[in-house]
């Protein structure tokens, strides 16, 4: 009878312990969580690798492992030494947000990308209170030029160049 009593104990602790496990196996998160963020334009062209150049334009993408329509991401980028400023506000296609931006000026950069909900956003019941999710990366900007887009035309043949549009870094 002893082993009888054991084996009962042994089968409720194991049917407790799969109870608990499955219920925190199909807990769904309760927020939305910014995974990455990066540039998804090419740097300048130059002799300076790894660098993007002033006055040209990039693509700034974010990650996000749920793209609910209500939780915009927020970009901001701040200059070293400097106060953040808002790159806009953008609502996630899919698992990704983005947006651009053009640096003014030589120099380090942090980009953010925040997710904010509350507990007044009626597609979020399960939280509780205020949550915040981010990421960040560095970029550094050197002095940039962008390659004028014009094509040569030579009568009949037409030759575009392939670098039209795009950015050259000339100083660091």
């Amino acid at each position: 009878m002893a082993v009888s009593k054991t084996r009962r104990a042994l089968g409720a602790g194991a049917a407790f312990v799969g109870v608990g496990a499955a219920g925190l196996l199909m807990a769904a998160p309760a927020n939305a969580a910014v995974t990455g963020i990066e540039i998804t334009t090419p740097s300048g062209y130059g002799s300076v690798a790894d660098r993007y150049g002033s006055n040209c334009e990039y693509d700034v993408e974010a990650s996000v492992d749920n793209a609910s329509a209500s939780i915009p991401v927020a970009f901001t980028v701040t200059p070293e030494g400097g106060t953040a400023s808002s790159l806009g506000s953008e609502v996630p296609t899919g698992d990704t947000a983005s947006t651009s931006w053009t640096p003014g000026a030589p120099g380090v950069y942090e980009i953010t990308a925040t997710q904010v909900i509350s507990e007044d956003d009626p597609t979020t019941p399960n939280v509780d209170e205020y949550e915040e999710s981010s990421d960040s990366m560095t970029a550094t900007v050197g002095t940039g030029i962008t390659a004028p887009d014009f094509s040569f035309l030579n009568g009949s043949l037409q030759v575009d160049l392939p670098w039209a549009g795009a950015c050259i870094v000339v100083l660091p």
